[in-house]
């Protein structure tokens, strides 16, 4: 892989969500942006390329992580609602979830949460 410079450029619409939402809305099936091109997911179990980081992402489990089979991966991302109400046994589920995942899963010092705005009150 060569290092240098990279060019990344700004969407036209990224100064206006509502008319980035309304012009990638015409068509949902092709919702994709003119410079973002689409590949084809690799089978969780296949090896991982040298120099490669896998992300598992995660979003509003809800508190519903009971029966998630996690693929393999380098680094858990989770973000968005991890419970449903709030409660601190809501809380402790999810912590013993989160270190019940397999190492191979992103478990460890490998784990990125973006809580929602709704859970990150529990942190205050």
């Amino acid at each position: 892989m060569a290092h240098g410079k990279v060019t990344i450029a700004v969407d036209e619409y990224s100064s206006n969500p509502t008319q980035a939402f309304t012009h990638y809305n015409i068509n949902q099936s092709r919702f994709q942006p003119p410079h973002v091109h689409m590949v084809d997911p690799i089978p969780y179990d296949n090896p991982k390329p040298a120099g490669h980081t896998r992300f598992v992402c995660v979003s509003d489990t809800h508190s519903r992580t009971d029966g998630i089979q996690m693929p393999y991966g380098d680094v858990l991302l989770h973000t968005g609602d991890f419970t449903e109400l709030g409660l601190p046994s809501e809380v402790k589920k999810f912590n013993d979830w989160l270190e019940n995942i397999p190492k191979s899963c992103g478990q460890g010092e490998n784990l990125l949460f973006v809580p929602s705005e709704r859970n990150s009150a529990i942190f205050t």
